[in-house]
């Protein structure tokens, strides 16, 4: 129950069916400070700032031996022989922009798709071939299904293939906090190279801060959903 939505949700019904007055009063004035913290585009962005690690500048980087992108950006449709980029679709275009400015020298994507398709690595592999990457410079870890299977598997493989190599970790920065941990945890130390970002850096008109923002639920949401995974991680070892 990590969704702000559902309780703004629960609370209306329970203002709805509850037949006490207090506990009505009680539900509406909760169900409107909920809306109002949830939506409101400056508290989000407060609570983003907070949470996912600065953009890196490039031209700061060294020059890594092998940039890990983790899979959950794209998806497979096996009808047209395709891929579509989810919201994390940024992952693919910065790894892409990593290795054409020379800042690494192999990607390795790592993650499956959907039962009875091509996993999501092997889709992408292909596209990147289209791209003009040659396949020498491609490593696809098609496995792994969470992060922490990401985080194994990757290691292993560069452990039995490139051991010593130089690592960077391209994810999304809401992401990238619970990922370094588990990359950490299976004996890797990458650098980060956070993208999507979704704090805006962008001067905002002060009045836009004022405006309710129904998609604000949606990033408390993958915020929410983080916070929970970094302590169950916690929980079961696995950071």
């Amino acid at each position: 129950m990590t969704k702000p939505l559902i309780w703004l949700i629960v609370l209306m019904l329970l203002a709805v069916f509850w037949r006490k007055p207090k506990l009505k009063r009680f539900s509406l004035i909760a169900s409107l400070v909920i809306l109002l913290i949830f939506t409101n585009p400056f508290v989000t962005d407060v609570a983003l700032k907070l949470w996912e690690p600065t953009p890196v500048a490039i031209e700061t980087l060294p020059v890594y031996d092998i940039g890990i992108v983790l899979g959950g950006f794209a998806r497979y449709l096996p009808g047209p022989d395709h891929i579509e980029l989810t919201d994390a679709g940024d992952r693919l275009w910065q790894t892409v922009s990593l290795y054409q400015r020379g800042k690494i020298k192999k990607i390795l994507i790592s993650g499956a798709g959907a039962e009875d398709t091509k996993s999501e690595a092997e889709a992408v592999h292909d596209v990147l071939i289209a791209m003009g990457i040659p396949n020498s410079a491609i490593l696809a870890e098609k496995d792994s299904r969470n992060t922490r299977e990401n985080a194994i598997f990757s290691a292993e493989m560069i452990a039995e293939e490139h051991s010593g190599a130089t690592c960077v970790l391209v994810t999304s920065a809401l992401h990238m906090n619970r990922s370094l941990g588990c990359f950490r945890k299976a004996g890797l130390n990458p650098d980060a190279f956070p993208v999507e970002h979704i704090t805006r850096y962008d001067k905002v008109y002060w009045a836009e801060w004022l405006r309710p923002d129904p998609s604000a639920f949606k990033y408390w949401d993958r915020m929410m959903n983080e916070w929970v995974g970094i302590v169950v991680y916690k929980l079961q070892g696995y950071i």
